[in-house]
């Protein structure tokens, strides 16, 4: 019979859950009386060309940052990423392994070293916590920098328009199509590579926005990917931030460390 407790240093792995997230180069920024208009089927089209793909993808360091308004603290961590099956997120404090959790298309594993215990369900404990809608697609478009594989149907992508702000291209619902959208997608693109730089969600009905922004890129194989990144959560009750410094990129086909649930391990509801 399962034992159940709340599991407050899973706030840790809450935290981090969506730090790996989209890629783009380093650029020297363009004026903004420089930028023609362009089109939303040209910024797609531009995206998807510069879109990081992996078949295996692991980070090897990560130092994280993160304050949620009672906590604030920072721990290290590392990726191992195989497309279309999981992402594992292995993470220490002061050297020590403390917790790891697998990600799949259909389920959530952590494990807390720590505490011996375990949480092992959906992503909707996850999502209710962060404030966000998490499910292994969209961690896998995060991780991949493929934005547009957010999109629930090929032709979602023609309701967007497109503006000049910041000297980026911003990518936005027309305003007849946001009142329809459960989160409102705001994408902001570097002018001469048309990759992501910034990305605002805004959840209107629950008064949630988060918002991520991307720099310090390294390049990984053809394309680049972040070296840091910063995630910003508001809601009327919460806030959170998390500041992550990413090395040690490699996409080569390695050992993929399992994830086993210890004997005697306590079972955890994340209510």
């Amino acid at each position: 019979m399962d034992h159940h407790r709340n599991l407050n240093p899973l706030r840790l792995v809450v935290l981090f859950t969506l730090v790996f997230l989209f890629s783009c180069k380093t650029t020297e920024k363009v004026p903004a009386e420089r930028l023609r208009p362009v089109s939303s089927q040209k910024i797609f089209r531009k995206a998807e060309e510069n879109s990081f793909d992996y078949i295996r993808f692991n980070i090897k360091r990560i130092n994280v940052q993160f304050d949620d308004g009672k906590n604030s603290g920072s721990l290290r961590a590392g990726i191992q990423a195989v497309r279309d099956s999981s992402v594992l997120i292995s993470i220490s404090k002061f050297n020590l392994l403390v917790a790891r959790v697998l990600m799949t298309p259909d389920s959530v594993l952590y494990v807390n070293y720590f505490e011996k215990s375990y949480y092992s369900g959906t992503y909707a404990p996850l999502s209710r916590k962060m404030g966000l809608d998490l499910n292994f697609r969209t961690v896998q478009a995060i991780l991949s920098a493929d934005v547009f594989s957010l999109f629930e149907k090929p032709g979602e992508m023609q309701a967007y328009d497109t503006r000049i702000e910041e000297g980026m291209y911003v990518l936005y619902p027309e305003a007849s199509e946001k009142a329809a959208m459960p989160v409102v997608y705001t994408y902001y693109f570097d002018p001469l590579l048309f990759v992501v730089r910034k990305i605002r969600m805004e959840d209107l009905v629950n008064s949630r926005m988060a918002e991520m922004v991307f720099s310090d890129y390294e390049q990984v194989g053809v394309k680049y990917y972040p070296a840091a990144m910063e995630l910003n959560v508001t809601s009327e009750r919460n806030r959170m931030s998390v500041i992550a410094r990413m090395s040690g990129f490699s996409t080569e086909d390695g050992e993929f460390v399992t994830l086993k649930i210890p004997e005697k391990y306590q079972r955890v509801s994340l209510n």
